[in-house]
């Protein structure tokens, strides 16, 4: 699966990265913004998203999520957020908590499918 990946944080976007491709997946990129996304969406192929709460544009990452859904993208919350998360779990189908385990990722990912 292409993943893309919408965290602020460089340091845990590149964590991540290499924990999606050691687990056979293809990492899409990452983004720091709902504004960015919405700049470069039409470039960008994926199968799903992981998202962020608080991006570089605020608490940004519901609004990124549902948007996404509306284009047929499924999206998974990546936060320690939980709370918030929750109260948008309508546009996400489900939540991995920081800081990312593999073990937690696998299981998520496979929401995807």
């Amino acid at each position: 699966m292409r993943i893309l990946y919408i965290e602020d944080n460089p340091l845990i976007a590149f964590h991540v990265e290499q924990m999606i491709e050691d687990l056979g997946h293809v990492f899409a990129g990452s983004l720091d913004s709902f504004d960015e996304l919405q700049k470069e969406f039409a470039s960008l192929e994926m199968d799903g998203a992981l998202v962020d709460i608080d991006l570089a544009d605020g608490a940004t990452g519901p609004q990124a999520a549902a948007w996404l859904q509306e284009r047929g993208i499924p999206a998974i919350f990546v936060t320690g957020q939980r709370q918030v998360a929750a109260e948008h779990g309508d546009v996400s189908l489900g939540t991995i908590t920081k800081p990312v385990s593999s073990t937690e990722l696998a299981a998520k990912l496979e929401l995807f499918r």
